[in-house]
């Protein structure tokens, strides 16, 4: 049986600056046990982003990157100035097709530092939103062994383009995933605008229907008062801490996937 415990939304004390071509970031950390990297949404480190790394920290020693900054402290969670600074961030590309950009070489470089502090046998990645795909990229590498993405937003689309179905990967870079023939899971909310049912098609394409452990929320399941206007964020806001509630039981079923595959 899966405990979560009381919810905490203290920010890590822990933490340490990991640098990887040319890219530096902090890194937080806290709990023991089987690896796992937890990507934050775009809006940055929210208080409900801290709520689900102690979740987790209660079962994996969990590394929690800033992607948006450098210091001692998390960067504040501002939805406005973080979007402007991913932006014009060299390090990670919202609107591209095939490259999520340099901060996925970061985060797979970081990913196998785990992995060999941990001492294998596989670490999980979980990543949401604007990181959502970055989860499959980082299962490019053997020692990433549990990709789950939840409610994957990129690449964004435009007016001009629709990109409701990208991956952020290219085509010889889908054929290397294919070819490791590793489960996901994916998680999103039926109704979600920036997470479509197209993106799903193409990671189901992608892993393989037998392989895609697949889970779409009814909107009706969404946290009613939390900050969000519609359904997105599964895990987080949009997540309701009662034990009899969908959004928490699927958490409970993250964590029995990656025990699963990492353990």
């Amino acid at each position: 049986m899966i405990e979560l415990g009381d919810a905490n939304s203290t920010p890590f004390e822990a933490h340490f600056s990991f640098e990887s071509a040319d890219i530096s970031h902090t890194v937080f950390e806290r709990g023991d046990g089987p690896g796992l990297i937890l990507m934050h949404e775009l809006p940055g480190m929210t208080d409900e982003f801290w709520r689900l790394a102690n979740w987790l920290s209660a079962h994996f020693t969990v590394y929690a990157p800033d992607l948006f900054g450098q210091s001692s402290t998390p960067t504040p969670a501002d939805p406005g100035r973080n979007f402007f600074r991913a932006c014009i961030s060299r390090e990670i590309h919202l609107f591209a097709n095939d490259d999520p950009g340099p901060i996925t070489q970061w985060l797979r470089a970081l990913s196998k530092q785990l992995h060999d502090r941990i001492n294998g046998p596989g670490i999980g990645v979980i990543g949401m939103c604007m990181t959502g795909n970055f989860a499959l990229t980082l299962a490019l590498d053997p020692w990433v062994t549990a990709p789950v993405t939840s409610q994957p937003g990129l690449p964004a689309s435009t007016p001009f383009r629709n990109r409701d179905g990208g991956l952020q990967m290219r085509a010889d870079e889908k054929t290397r995933f294919a070819e490791r023939g590793i489960d996901a899971m994916g998680l999103r909310f039926e109704g979600d605008a920036l997470c479509k049912a197209a993106r799903f098609d193409a990671i189901r394409d992608l892993v393989g229907p037998d392989r895609f452990d697949e889970h779409v929320i009814a909107d009706v399941h969404r946290n009613p008062d939390g900050p969000l206007k519609h359904a997105h964020a599964v895990l987080t806001a949009d997540l309701i801490d009662a034990e009899d509630s969908v959004t928490k039981q699927k958490l409970i079923e993250v964590i029995k996937f990656l025990k699963a595959r990492i353990s």
